[in-house]
């Protein structure tokens, strides 16, 4: 089940997605992807710091930027695993005024 966090539209801070729990027996985390969309529309640019994750062991992380208030984005991690295998999770960013 995908989380959901909540955040401003100015705030800017990193974001972690742990991957432990689904690696297979012996598989490490070697890179990944990430991907921002608003209603199926890519808008990476926009709200995230960059599209590579940076890879902290068992972790994928990116910085979250930006955002419209009222706009629920979906935030999508793809990681590539020692094994060359994949692994994909979802997040779902709120951006609120407050």
């Amino acid at each position: 089940m995908a989380s959901i966090f909540q955040k401003q539209p100015a705030e800017q801070y990193p974001i972690a997605i742990e991957f432990n729990d689904k690696l297979p027996s012996g598989a490490m985390v070697s890179s990944g992807t990430v991907k921002a969309e608003d209603g199926g529309t890519d808008v990476s640019s926009t709200v995230l710091g960059s599209t590579i994750a940076t890879i902290v062991g068992t972790q994928a992380k990116v910085t979250v930027k930006a955002g419209t208030t009222d706009k629920q984005y979906k935030i999508t991690f793809l990681v590539t695993l020692s094994d060359n295998s994949k692994l994909e999770e979802e997040v779902f960013m709120n951006v609120k005024e407050e």
